[in-house]
This record gives structure tokens, sequence and C-alpha cells, in this order.
């Protein structure tokens, strides 16, 4: 490896200092080192380069020394540009314009060969280095591209060092110095404003194009249970199976703005649950389900559970379910859990369960799945309005108009001919009251209509006559 050294000081001599040059790049250049009176076209400490043309694509042909292009693509050729395409030898460049309009015509190039017509392409405008040969190991450049057009700094023999796009610098410096193109290293200092590289900013939901950040929002598809990771946030999860099942994380493993996009593109209805171990809901709810075609936007509060927006809600298939388990007590529905038109309750009551409607108009299939002796009964906020009680093990359509939950079933004329109803028992009298549902009427069997009180039998009338029951709460005798 050559060095300089000073036999005087031991220290290494660098060449003639220049510490700034402007320069404006209309064809490949190559530099010089500041030395031997060199005075144009120098290696300075800082160089700012301005490139007036840039890559470009078009349509020609070379026969010997002579270029003729037909149509220009995209971009402007210059004299200086290394040309490329098929048949065309390595290291080809335009050496002069002799004539035509505007970028089509004729131009003299470096080789003596014919290529047939195509697409041939030119490179950025090159600065290539001075031979490293003439200098120690260490010398070094700051080179900035002020242009708005990206040029390619290149060794001695045209091999590519950097690309310097616009407003982008790089500290470049010779490590190896034995040969004429010797080695070189680059340090990009970024842009003008001394922005980061985007590629090393880009997290979950962005993506580098150029020196910029810009939303992604990667699409999957997914046919079987699949629970979501940190790594999925702003993801776009597309269901494509039967009826299924995808969890949510913890929201407190995600944090406060995790956010996931689902669509159900499946045959069956898709359940989106919160984490098994966790106290999470999705909008105050156990579940969140998606019907055929539905999709959502599920965002993470980071503490709590999950909130969604842009439900985009089926057509077709309209209906959603709403389980609540009870143990006793009120319980107010919020506006997302009311907006479940089939309602099934469930649990083991330890005390009279009121639910309480939202003062909406609405239509409600609503079912009884408690356990234990109390009643459950569905009113609204409205003072004095009418309660609903629904027997357990019961399914009925209910009207709310804001104010009254009614039976959809019942009403104050008919023209029907019959009415039947399930056979009861004196625990759960078919015919009773909404203030007394274990008093009625019930089917003891046939040919018997029983009367219950209180959840006993009363009295039993056969065909033989209306017996009374004595101290047997099932009606024997």
């Amino acid at each position: 490896m050559t060095t300089y050294i000073n036999p005087y000081t031991g220290q290494t001599v660098n060449q003639s200092p220049i510490g700034y040059e402007a320069l404006t790049l209309s064809s490949s250049t190559v530099l010089q080192w500041p030395i031997n009176g060199n005075t144009t076209s120098v290696v300075a400490g800082i160089i700012e380069v301005t490139a007036t043309q840039g890559a470009s694509s078009f349509t020609g042909s070379i026969s010997g020394t002579t270029l003729t292009v037909t149509a220009v693509t995209s971009g402007t050729l210059a004299v200086g540009q290394v040309i490329t395409g098929t048949g065309i030898a390595t290291g080809t460049t335009i050496t002069a314009f002799i004539g035509g309009s505007g970028s089509t015509g004729t131009y003299a190039v470096s080789i003596s060969q014919t290529v047939s017509s195509t697409t041939i392409t030119t490179s950025a405008l090159q600065l290539l280095m001075p031979p490293a040969t003439q200098v120690s190991t260490g010398q070094s450049v700051l080179i900035r591209n002020v242009g708005a057009i990206a040029f390619t700094v290149a060794d001695n023999s045209g091999n590519t060092i950097a690309n310097i796009a616009s407003g982008v610098a790089d500290f470049i410096y010779i490590t190896d110095n034995t040969t004429v193109n010797g080695t070189w290293a680059v340090v990009v200092f970024g842009t003008g404003v001394s922005q980061a590289n985007a590629s090393t900013l880009a997290g979950y939901g962005l993506m580098a194009i150029g020196s910029t950040l810009n939303e992604s929002t990667p699409v999957v598809s997914v046919s079987s249970a699949y629970s979501f990771l940190p790594s999925d946030r702003a993801s776009f999860y597309v269901w494509t199976g039967g009826a299924g099942t995808l969890t949510l994380p913890s929201s407190a493993v995600v944090g406060n703005n995790w956010f996931v996009i689902v669509r159900n593109s499946g045959t069956g209805i898709l359940t989106i649950s919160p984490n098994g171990s966790t106290s999470d809901t999705i909008d105050g709810n156990s579940t969140q389900q998606l019907q055929l075609t539905e999709s959502i936007v599920i965002c993470s509060n980071g503490s709590t559970g999950f909130s969604t927006f842009a439900y985009g809600r089926s057509n077709t298939f309209v209906y959603t379910q709403l389980v609540v388990s009870l143990t006793g007590g009120t319980t107010t529905l919020t506006s997302a859990q009311a907006a479940n038109t089939i309602q099934s309750y469930t649990g083991t009551l330890t005390s009279n369960a009121i639910v309480v409607l939202p003062s909406t108009v609405n239509l409600y299939s609503l079912q009884n799945k408690t356990t234990g002796s109390y009643t459950l009964t569905f009113k609204t906020s409205a003072a004095g309005g009418a309660t609903l009680s629904l027997p357990q093990n019961q399914t009925i359509i209910a009207i709310c108009d804001g104010t009254n939950v009614f039976n959809s079933q019942t009403a104050s004329t008919t023209t029907a001919s019959s009415l039947t109803l399930a056979n009861g028992a004196y625990t759960t009298p078919s015919l009773n009251f909404s203030g007394d549902t274990t008093t009625g009427v019930y089917l003891v069997a046939s040919g018997q209509l029983g009367f219950a009180v209180g959840g006993a039998n009363g009295m039993t009338l056969t065909s033989s006559g209306l017996l009374a029951t004595v101290g047997i709460p099932g009606g024997g005798f």
C-alpha cells in the first residue's frame, strides 16, 4: 500500500487543501486531486453538486460509432452518460451530440459495433474519482447533491461507489490505495435537513418510498383460528374460511393505539374474541361477530379492551347475537349491546334480574336461559313504561317503542281459530302473568288441566271433575 510520509514529521502528506467547491455536472466528469496546479474539477473537502441530466430510456440503434435515437420514452440524453442495452458493450458512453431535433437524432458513442434497434437506457451522470494511487489512505471528501437530479459517484474506471439522491450527502474516503480504482468506504450523512433514512424508520404500518415514510396496510388472508400478535398492527386480515374465531391480543400488552382491520369474506359467521386471560371487552361486549361481507376496525385502548369504528354491516345478513351472563340486579345495555337484535341471557340468578333497554324503537328476539328461582324482566329507563317478564327456557319477539316493552306475540284482538301453548309445569305454567310467572295454567297430562299457584299445583281439572291437591306439590291424588 502506497503512503506519503513527511520525512521530517513522520505524518501523512495530504494534497493541497481546498475547502469547498460548487460543481455543475452536465456530463460525466473525472475529478482531479488538487496537486500539480490543477484548478478545475478538483476534489475539495466539501463538494456541492448540481446534476443537469438524469437517467433516461429511449429507442434507437448503434451502427459503428453513431447512435441513432428514434424515440425517447423518458428522461433526457446527455454527453458523458453511460448507455446500456442488449448487445451494447459495458462502459459505452455518449461522447458528442451530432445533430437532430431535441433528444431524438444522432450521437457519437465510444464503441464501433452494430447493435440492432432496441430499448436503450442511460445511467445517471457520473462523478469519477481521481486515481487512488496518487493519495494516501484516509483521504476523504463530502459530496452533497444540492440539485433535483440524482447522480453516481464512481471510481476512476466507472465502478459505482455511491448513488447520491437529491438532498443527500455522502462522506467518501479511501481504505486501500494500491490500485488506480482503489477501495472506497461510504457514510451516508442523510438529507440537507438531517433527516434519518426512511427505510430504517419504517415500522409496522409504515413503509419507505424513496426518502419518505408512507402508510402501509398489508393484506393477510386467514382461514383458520388465529391469535393476533403485536406485529399485526395496521394489518388488514381477510377471513376466507367457514365459521371461525380470531383472538385479539391483550390490550395492556399491545398498548393504546394498536389496531387491526378485519373483513369476513368467508362462508360462515366470524367471531372476534378478546384474549381469554384478560378482562378485555370489545365495545363493552364479550365478543364481536361479523356476518358475511362485514368489516370492522378494532383499536386497543391500552387497558380495558378494544373499541371499534367503520363497522360495515351486511345488507343481507343483518342480525347479530348478544350473550349476557346475569346473576341478578339491574343491567343497563349499552347502545352497542342493544344493537344486537338477537339476545340470549344466561347464568344462575341469585336475585330477580332487570335488563334496561335503550329508550329507542327497536325489535328484539329475547331468550331466557338463566337458572335459579328468580325472574327476568325487561324495561326501559322511562318512568311508568310497561315491562316484560320472560320465563326461563322461553324465547319471544319483543317490541320497544322507546317507553314500553311489549311481547309482540300478545294481541288484544285476534282472528285465530286456536291458540297452542307449550305443556308447561306447575313451576313454569304455560299461561302465566307478568307479575307472577309461577301462577297460571299448565297441562298435567293428556286430558288433565292443572292450575299452578306460586309454583305448586293448586288443583287439577279432569273429565271426572275438579280435584284439589292435598299436600302433594306435583298434583298427585
